[in-house]
């Protein structure tokens, strides 16, 4: 479930919707599919995925995977 909800943000993203937020999000997640996965709506035209961001980010989030999943959907 972690992946795909990354995946389908990573779908939603555009030039526009990154120029309007400006900020890269870091989550490290617990649990099942837990580790360490961003948002970055800063850089081009935006990317999201497992791993550190390709920037520093400005948010740092921890939390449990089942409640990353609960959050975006």
């Amino acid at each position: 479930p972690v992946a795909e909800t990354f995946r389908v943000i990573q779908g939603t993203m555009n030039e526009e919707y990154v120029r309007t937020i400006q900020g890269v999000y870091q989550f490290e997640l617990s649990g099942d599919n837990g580790g360490t996965w961003y948002i970055d709506l800063k850089t081009k035209s935006g990317s999201a995925g497992f791993g550190k961001p390709p920037v520093t980010a400005d948010v740092v989030m921890s939390m449990s995977s089942t409640d990353f999943v609960k959050m975006f959907t």
